[in-house]
């Protein structure tokens, strides 16, 4: 279900208003620059590619990583002093009261709201393994109803995190050299059309699954 809806997502935030140079035929250029002499030569190219991808990957997540390390920072001292301690003020708090907002609108009939846009604060943020652990295993969402827990499922699974966008400039800043500057002034935009793609399959979840109860056994945290 996410591929159809990242397509349409996609197409609704970047709508294709030209005629696209791939219409009914595809032409591949050729890089004579790029071009290699032999196997041995495109055995070196793809090693060194490969490295740069690794290392700006790499770099990129570490800058991002600690940019939200030194926001929470900031924000939990700045939370402190206005007394909000539990939970502590952080950009997965924020985020998470964000799309509560969101939900509160288009999700009116699901319970746990709160809750729900809580553990998307944190996959947004984080990434979706820790989300997908605090939903297990957190006896905060121990009580979550089983549509709840339905919805939320499908709403984490998809790779839109503020990890992830080292990684998507990384890889196409390289594969790409000359569209840096585009990847860089989408790549927020991506991803908060890759978390509504996600959203959009658990809504069609929602409507098509009606014993959600049968899908779920007690969580580790109530046990």
């Amino acid at each position: 279900m996410s591929i159809p809806a990242s397509l349409a997502i996609s197409k609704l935030r970047y709508p294709e208003t030209e005629e696209t140079l791939t219409t009914g035929r595809i032409v591949i250029p050729d890089e004579d620059e790029h071009k290699a002499a032999n196997s041995l030569h495109a055995f070196a190219n793809g090693a060194w590619l490969g490295l740069k991808i690794a290392g700006m990957i790499l770099s990129t997540l570490l800058c991002i990583i600690a940019l939200l390390g030194l926001a929470n920072g900031l924000l939990t001292w700045w939370g402190r002093y206005l007394n909000i301690n539990d939970p502590p003020l952080t950009v997965e708090l924020i985020v998470g009261y964000i799309w509560y907002a969101y939900f509160e609108v288009i999700l009116p009939f699901v319970f746990h709201l709160l809750k729900v846009a809580q553990l998307i604060g944190t996959k947004l943020v984080a990434n979706e393994f820790v989300a997908y652990t605090a939903l297990q295993t957190d006896s905060t969402y121990e009580n979550l109803s089983p549509r709840s827990r339905l919805i939320a499922t499908y709403a984490l699974c998809g790779f839109a995190n503020i990890g992830s966008l080292g990684t998507q400039i990384g890889v196409l800043s390289q594969i790409a050299p000359g569209r840096g500057g585009d990847v860089s002034r989408l790549a927020l935009s991506a991803l908060i059309s890759g978390a509504l793609s996600t959203f959009t399959s658990a809504s069609i979840a929602g409507l098509l699954v009606t014993d959600q109860a049968a899908y779920f056994t007690p969580s580790a945290a109530s046990s």
